[in-house]
């Protein structure tokens, strides 16, 4: 497993999911209405203000980090 410092984690933990998605992944970014938003995989995954939710499965969050460690099944670091 590769060493990430204290420094790398906190800047990876301070990106939004809606700033990633944007930056890295626009194409699987879903506008609804206003400032919330979805994915094209997982439309009960909502983003808004911040802050990320699944609806279908209980559990959100706020940084990207999260989100790829939660839904994208990345290891956590």
């Amino acid at each position: 497993m590769p060493y990430y410092t204290d420094e790398q984690i906190k800047k990876a933990r301070s990106v939004d999911l809606l700033t990633y998605l944007q930056t890295y992944e626009p194409a699987e970014l879903v506008k609804l209405k206003g400032n919330t938003y979805c994915t094209r995989e997982h439309d009960s995954l909502k983003i808004s203000n911040g802050k990320w939710y699944w609806w279908s499965r209980g559990f959100g969050a706020s940084s990207a980090l999260d989100y790829l460690i939660k839904v994208q099944g990345m290891p956590e670091i």
